[in-house]
Order: structure tokens, then sequence, then C-alpha cells
């Protein structure tokens, strides 16, 4: 039983070096941000979009990822900060993927929303850049095109016997709120991951 317990340790340990060998790492685990850049302030996302709300959306997603791992802190004030990220939604475009044939009533959109964001030291200097950030998602219009088994659907406000008492309107703009919230918190994470998390 001692011999087993020992293998088994050597094993773990062996397949541990293996993974951190090959690059491997944990997500939220490290930071490529130099030492001293500890305390992040994210100044108010600017919207350029004709999204109401869309900014505040944003940076509360930013504020929980860059929050989530305990690599940096999320300060309320720029003067407490090592750096200040900064984001530009530039817009939010709706696109008709699927429709109904026999009327051109939409039955599925798609969600695209473009920013860029910026993390610079409080001295001005450049720590991360990206002038492209695309995030995109599609979405059901009406109870039938809307896939009530998806993930997305189950971990929205919406469930599926809620449907049939809801309207088109109704329905599509719930998803899309859903949608919405989903591609903030997506932007958020490439945000993280590009801004501070290491290469995996």
């Amino acid at each position: 039983m001692r011999e087993f317990r020992v293998n088994l340790v050597c094993s773990l340990l062996l397949v541990a070096s293996l993974l951190s060998g090959c690059g491997y790492a944990f997500q939220g685990g490290g930071s490529i941000l130099p030492p001293d850049v500890k305390r992040v302030y994210v100044a108010p996302v600017e919207n350029n979009s004709t999204q109401l709300g869309l900014a505040d959306v944003v940076a509360e997603a930013l504020r929980e990822q860059f929050d989530s791992y305990g690599v940096v802190t999320v300060v309320e004030r720029q003067s407490d900060a090592d750096a200040i990220l900064k984001v530009k939604i530039s817009s939010l475009k709706r696109v008709t993927r699927t429709t109904q044939s026999n009327t051109d009533v939409a039955l599925q959109l798609e969600t695209t929303i473009l920013m860029a964001a910026e993390l610079q030291r409080v001295t001005g200097q450049v720590l991360w850049r990206d002038s492209s950030i695309k995030v995109s998602q599609g979405f059901g219009t009406n109870k039938t095109s809307v896939v009530t088994t998806s993930a997305n659907f189950a971990g929205g406000s919406i469930s599926g016997s809620d449907l049939s008492s809801l309207s088109a309107r109704e329905i599509s703009r719930g998803q899309e709120n859903e949608v919405i919230n989903k591609l903030a918190e997506d932007a958020a994470l490439l945000i993280y991951n590009s801004a501070v998390s290491p290469d995996f």
C-alpha cells in the first residue's frame, strides 16, 4: 500500500512537471505585468455605440474579471492605481442570421460588439494595447427559434416555461439583453487574458 502511494505521488509530480514544461498553466495563476503593477483602475468606458447602458455593463464585467484571481486589485480611484485600463466601445451591430421564409421575419439575430482597450501605467507608458477586439453571439428572437437546451439560455433569466407567455418582441429583447451581458463578460475575459495572464 505504501509503495502504491509513493508511486501515485511520483506520477502526479511527473505529470505536473510535464505540464509546466509544456507551457500549461492554470488561468489566473500568474501575470505578465511588471512586478510593481498590482493595482488597476478601470476608467469609465467610452461608449460610441447607440446602445444605452452598454458602458456600465462592460465596466462592471471588467472590474469583476480583473478582481477575480487576486493577481491584481481593482481600485476605485485613479490616484490609488499603478495602471489604468481604458476601454472604448466602437460599435454594437445587429445582423439577421436566419429569417422565416414566407414572411421574412427574423428568427435569429447576431450581436457583435467592437472595442479597443489599453492598459497603461499612471505615468502614461503603455503596457498592453488591442485596437480590434470583437465579440459576437447569435440568439433566437421568438419561442420557435430559442434553443432552450443551450448553456447560454440555461444561464439566463428566462425559463423555458416563460416563453409561451411572452411576445416575440419580449423574447427578442430578453435574449439580446442576456447576449449583451455575455458578450461583455467574453470581452472582459479576452482583455484580462491578453493583458495580464501568461500565455497558455
